[in-house]
């Protein structure tokens, strides 16, 4: 027991933990975390196995990083109990365990042999003498600095546990919202419920992909079931509810007034309660805005394009199409939303907008967009006919490619892209953190301690009388012995100053 208290107590072991949990961090930095297990084993095929054994995937919830915190917070409440007995000793019990040997070795101190002045024991508020009959004073200043080591081990004792409570008791999670839509936030515990059913799925997952026909799956397959239904209650009756009124984007601009970049998303938004609502609060990077017991950041900004202006011509000579004769004249202009249907005048069908791509690029056989900027724009076009019935497709391209379309067109149309309104969708993480004060009551702690430790002088001012008439003075405290040894003279002087003015004036 003493072997693993010595070990808790080390400073190499401290060291060593903190290390293996920066080591640890860094590492959950560079691997992406909560992914699914064949991501994983697709991206990292040496070592993909290890990443799931060991919970890396999810590093700071996993049993290593756990573990970890825990010695660490072991370790510093021994330390604390540890330091405390000897603190309290050298607050309270200074003089009384001091051994004159103990003030012969102090490196500030010198002996000299003379009378004392008659009042010299006013200066020195504390006194005993020991067995030898040696008498040793004592003036202490600065006593609060010896609180700083514990200030500082019960601040990082607080900050430690303030994590611990913010793993197993906070709730994180993300929103998305455009603008005028509501989004209901369900009660606190459904979204803790929410959460636990989302890692135990993960985790079900990732033993399917190694075991099928593990037993623990229906087991866990249960527990989602149960833990869904309670957040499904919880959606059902929200606990407030999320107005996005506005979104905009701030740009930074040069001397000749071009934007440069992006200086700042904003989100202006709402919280509405079952009986009142909030005044407009604005959320923006780095300024999040508390609501109830949650805290809300802007986490990300996307931007889409939910309606496309193109110009439409006719295009003869489109197998199928040959006989189709058009009622209007052309060039027309067409307005299309995303998914929603629109059956213009001049044609006989209904043309639905399925897809639109700002930056199209074909890649490994996909259609994908490799941006949100209108580098390459392009809309897949679909016909339905009046039994719904899929009558051709169609892309639409800016002028300068628009012939690429006629090539994949299946109808007698050619669309031709003129502009796009961009739209902006907030995401914005939401997170209750129960240990947050505990943390930020652990970093003033910590700050206090380093303080007291480091700006407050804490001296011990020693006077020893032996029987012989010799005298020792000796001065320690938390400043360099070569830093203390000048005020030796002064304390000497204090001490025999009567004596000397006396033999002076004779």
């Amino acid at each position: 027991m003493r072997t693993i208290l010595k070990l808790l107590v080390s400073l190499k072991s401290a060291v060593a933990l903190i290390t293996f949990l920066t080591l640890l961090s860094m590492l959950g930095t560079f691997v992406p975390q909560n992914l699914e297990a064949a991501v994983y084993l697709q991206r990292y095929p040496t070592v993909g196995h290890w990443i799931l054994a060991l919970g890396f995937d999810d590093m700071f919830r996993s049993i290593i990083y756990q573990a970890c915190l825990w010695l660490l917070s072991l370790s510093t409440l021994v330390c604390i109990l540890t330091r405390w007995k000897s603190t309290s000793k050298r607050l309270f019990k200074r003089l009384e365990n001091v051994e004159k040997a103990e003030i012969m070795a102090f490196a500030a101190g010198r002996s000299f042999s003379g009378d004392l002045a008659a009042d010299w024991q006013n200066q020195y508020p504390g006194f005993k003498t020991d067995d030898d009959g040696v008498l040793i004073g004592l003036r202490a200043s600065g006593r609060m600095s010896l609180l700083g080591g514990m200030f500082i081990h019960i601040g990082l004792l607080a900050v430690l546990a303030g994590g611990l409570i913010g793993v197993f008791l906070g709730v994180e999670t993300s929103l998305h919202g455009r603008k005028g839509e509501n989004v209901v936030i369900p009660p606190l515990e459904a979204l803790r419920a929410g959460r636990n059913a989302d890692r135990i799925s993960r985790v079900a997952r990732n033993i399917r992909t190694f075991s099928p026909n593990d037993p623990r799956l229906e087991q866990m397959r249960q527990q989602v079931e149960a833990l869904h239904k309670k957040y499904a209650e919880g959606m059902a009756s929200p606990a407030f509810s999320i107005a996005f009124d506005e979104l905009w984007v701030e740009h930074y601009e040069n001397d000749a007034g071009h934007q440069q970049g992006v200086r700042s998303w904003n989100s202006r938004v709402r919280f509405i309660d079952s009986e009142s609502q909030s005044d407009a609060m604005v959320i923006r990077v780095n300024q999040p805005v508390s609501h109830n017991e949650f805290t809300f950041y802007q986490a990300s900004w996307n931007k889409y394009y939910s309606k496309v202006r193109l110009s439409v011509t006719h295009l003869p000579g489109i197998s199928g199409w040959l006989d189709y004769q058009p009622t209007a004249s052309f060039p027309q202009t067409l307005e299309l939303t995303l998914n929603q249907p629109v059956k213009p005048a001049w044609a006989s069908f209904t043309f639905v907008m399925q897809d639109f791509m700002p930056d199209f690029r074909v890649m490994d056989g996909r259609f994908v967009s490799v941006s949100s900027e209108l580098n390459n724009p392009a809309a897949m076009i679909v016909a339905f006919d009046e039994s719904e019935k899929v009558v051709g497709r169609a892309w639409a391209f800016p002028e300068d490619r628009a012939m690429l379309a006629s090539h994949v067109s299946s109808l007698p149309f050619l669309f031709t892209f003129n502009s796009a309104e961009a739209e902006f969708e907030s995401t914005l993480q939401m997170a209750h953190d129960p240990g947050k004060p505990v943390v930020w009551l652990g970093c003033l702690l910590f700050t206090l301690g380093m303080i007291m430790s480091f700006y407050v002088a804490y001296r011990e001012d020693w006077v020893v009388v032996f029987p012989d008439g010799t005298v020792r003075i000796a001065i320690a405290g938390n400043r360099p012995a070569h830093m203390l040894v000048g005020d030796l003279d002064r304390i000497q002087n204090q001490l025999t100053h009567k004596q000397q003015e006396t033999a002076t004036n004779e």
